[in-house]
């Protein structure tokens, strides 16, 4: 069931782009494992890395609809976890053809019940961009649902290259910078419904995540 799950919601951009039969038939799948929940105490084995397959939060809508710019993509969003220091990071990745960069936020949580956390975000965190040492531009790109041909740029690419590298080398010395996150919306909850050694289904005040463990062979496609 898992595996079915994760084949459903796959090339959806992590459910933003899933039609209204995937988006159902996903939700079905994740209300039949939750009714299975293998883990009675999951909040105690939340440790680790999990990477972001699909969610119906309301709030990462308008980070995934980044991805929907031409050139741009959101490669990964993950979030670790770690009990002994009671904290969460949730990371997201973003990269384009010239260049990737990642932010993060960071948070303390308190365990309510078995299921259930109280989580205060506190630090947002931005590293400088990692310039890459060859533009991968693709031949044709979709805007507005017209294919556009950049063939033509091609040959623009090899001084638009050494600009990028003089940039990238101005900025690969410098620290990351960090925000504070002030305002009342900096408090959430999570109840983890379903868990195991390579899937968790959490829902918060926001709505639904499904994350795979960074390990596991569900990441395998």
């Amino acid at each position: 069931m898992k595996r079915c799950l994760i084949d459903t919601v796959y090339g959806t951009d992590f459910g933003l782009r899933a039609s209204s039969e995937v988006r159902a038939e996903a939700l079905e799948l994740v209300a039949k494992l939750e009714a299975a929940n293998p883990t009675p105490n999951p909040v105690v084995l939340l440790d680790g890395n999990w990477i972001l397959v699909f969610t119906a939060f309301s709030e990462l809508l308008p980070l995934l609809a980044v991805g929907t710019i031409p050139l741009l993509k959101v490669e990964k969003i993950s979030q670790t976890i770690s009990m002994s220091s009671l904290t969460i990071e949730n990371s997201t990745t973003l990269s384009s053809p010239v260049a990737t960069s990642s932010f993060s936020a960071t948070a303390v949580f308190e365990v309510q019940s078995p299921s259930r956390i109280q989580v205060e975000f506190k630090e947002g965190t931005f590293k400088p961009p990692e310039i890459k040492s060859k533009i991968d531009l693709p031949e044709n790109m979709d805007i507005f649902g017209q294919n556009i041909s950049l063939s033509p740029l091609q040959q623009y690419l090899g001084p638009l290259e050494n600009a990028v590298a003089g940039i990238g080398r101005t900025i690969s010395g410098l620290p990351p910078l960090k925000v504070p996150i002030p305002g009342e919306r900096t408090k959430s909850w999570l109840i983890t419904t379903y868990l195991d050694s390579d899937l968790r289904i959490s829902r918060g005040d926001g709505g639904l995540v499904v994350l795979i463990k960074e390990e596991s062979s569900l990441l395998d496609q």
